[in-house]
C-alpha cells in the first residue's frame, strides 16, 4: 500500500510539473531572490545559514513562493498529493554552477535536472539531492562524490526517507501526510459502506 502511495504521488506531481514544461516559461513563474531572513517552509530553519542546494515552490492563488533550505524538502512537499495539485513551479538551484551570482539566477526547473542521491556533501538537512544542469555535470560529481544518479520522476518519498539526517519537522511532515491519507481513504469506506447499508434497506422496504 505505501509504495502504491509513493508511485501515485511521484506520477501526479511529474505530470503537473510536465504540464508546466509544455507551457512556455515566460508563463511560468520565475525564481525570486532569497532574502537573509527567509525560512524553510517545512522546518522554519534559516535557509541561508546552512549549505547545499535550495528549492522554491509556486503554488496556485500565491504570488510569492515557498522557499526550502534544502531540496530534499522542497521534494516532501511537492510529493504529497494534496500539494501536487497546487503546484505551479518547482525550481531548484544549480549545485553545479560556480559563478558569482544570486543564488536564484542559478536555478533551473527541477523536471529538467539530473539529480544526485546520496553523496559524501551534506546539505541542511544531511545527505542531499542535489540538481545539476548537464549530465556530464552530475556524472562528474557523482564519480568523485559516490552517491545515486537519478531524474525527476525517480525521486519518490522511500527515497527521502533513505537518506539520513532528516529533521524531527520533515518526520512530522510525513507522519501528518500519512495520517491524513489514511483518515481519507477510511472516511471514504465508512461513506461507501453507509451509501451501501441504506441502498439494500431500501431493497428490503
Amino acid at each position: 500500500m505505501e509504495k502504491l502511495i509513493q508511485v501515485f504521488c511521484t506520477v501526479a506531481a511529474a505530470a503537473l510539473l510536465a504540464g508546466c514544461s509544455g507551457k512556455s516559461e515566460d508563463k511560468i513563474p520565475g525564481p525570486v531572490a532569497f532574502d537573509k531572513h527567509d525560512r524553510c517552509h517545512i522546518c522554519g530553519m534559516v535557509i541561508l545559514n546552512y549549505p547545499g542546494a535550495k528549492a522554491q515552490v509556486f503554488v496556485k492563488g500565491e504570488k510569492e513562493p515557498l522557499k526550502f533550505c534544502s531540496v530534499k524538502d522542497g521534494f516532501v512537499y511537492v510529493l504529497q498529493p494534496e500539494n501536487a495539485k497546487r503546484t505551479v513551479a518547482f525550481w531548484v538551484s544549480d549545485f553545479g554552477n560556480k559563478k558569482d551570482i544570486p543564488l536564484h539566477e542559478k536555478m533551473l526547473l527541477a523536471q529538467k535536472a539530473f539529480f544526485n542521491a546520496g553523496s559524501d556533501v551534506r546539505g541542511a538537512m544531511g545527505k542531499s539531492i542535489l540538481p545539476f544542469a548537464t549530465k556530464e555535470e552530475v556524472q562528474a560529481f557523482t564519480k568523485e562524490h559516490g552517491g545515486t544518479i537519478v531524474n525527476y520522476s525517480e525521486v519518490n518519498l522511500g527515497l527521502l526517507k533513505s537518506l539520513k539526517g532528516h529533521c524531527l519537522f520533515c518526520f512530522f511532515y510525513f507522519f501528518r501526510s500519512s495520517v491524513a491519507r489514511r483518515i481519507g481513504t477510511y472516511r471514504r469506506l465508512r461513506s461507501f459502506t453507509m451509501r451501501s447499508q441504506r441502498r439494500q434497506l431500501g431493497t428490503k422496504l
